[in-house]
């Protein structure tokens, strides 16, 4: 019994939701000027200051080959994360912790994934953590290698656009929009302050999807869970 017979590929797809990377110059630091700039030095200052982050806590929903995977996690730069994930219409916890992930599903989860296991891997887990060594979550733990995904290099996108202002809780952010092979990504940034990317949505094509940023650079703490309450699969 392996957890890498779990059918969770699909959680290696944040990219699909993501902006394409691009190349320029970082912002002047005026404000109101900010939301008059292009939309690719827009898109690329968001970028940069996104990447500088230490933590943050993300959450929405992603669309990949017609499965939806939700996501609310708070993770940062070493790679620790705490929160949940959902897929084929159940729920995992992840936790990661110096370099150690674990998750803990629910019955929903491991039957929607691992069907013809899912009665024998439910007795042995019970309610404990499972070691994750085949790294299906630390994408989503991991905030350096999040980012590389969500903004990849694509060929196929187009320039950015800046489609005007809007106000999200309160806050004012310049939206920028990229069409590729996929349909069109919406980038929400905040125009005072640090440019931090605050809401990522995509409304057209097949895979539609959204993810909110919040807690920029907000310090969480994760503890491991204790030897005896957890399990590695490959072992039973």
């Amino acid at each position: 019994m392996t957890s890498s017979r779990l059918r969770v590929a699909a959680l290696g797809t944040v990219a699909v939701l993501g902006l394409a990377a691009g190349c320029g110059g970082n912002d002047d630091g005026d404000g109101g000027g900010f939301a008059k700039e292009s939309g690719d030095k827009i898109a690329d200052t968001a970028k940069a200051d996104m990447k500088g982050l230490d933590q943050v806590k993300f959450s929405g929903e992603i669309t990949s080959a017609s499965q939806k995977i939700t996501v609310d996690v708070q993770a940062d730069s070493n790679g620790d994360c705490t929160g949940t994930i959902g897929l084929g219409g159940g729920t995992a916890q992840v936790l990661a912790k110096d370099g150690t992930n674990w998750f803990k599903p629910d019955e929903e989860f491991w039957r929607a994934n691992a069907p013809d296991q899912a009665d024998a891997i439910i007795e042995a887990v019970g309610d404990k953590w499972v070691l994750d060594t085949s790294s299906n979550f630390s994408q989503f733990c991991d905030l350096d290698t999040f980012f590389d995904n969500l903004f990849k290099n694509d060929a196929s996108a187009g320039s950015y656009k800046n489609t005007g202002t809007d106000e999200i809780d309160g806050k004012q952010v310049v939206k920028v929009e990229q069409s590729d092979d996929e349909g069109t990504a919406t980038g929400y940034v905040l125009v005072d302050g640090e440019h931090y990317l605050v809401k990522l949505e995509r409304t057209a094509g097949d895979q539609p999807g959204h993810l909110d940023f919040t807690d920029f650079d907000k310090d969480f703490d994760v503890t491991a869970p204790a030897d005896d309450d957890v399990v590695d699969l490959n072992s039973l």
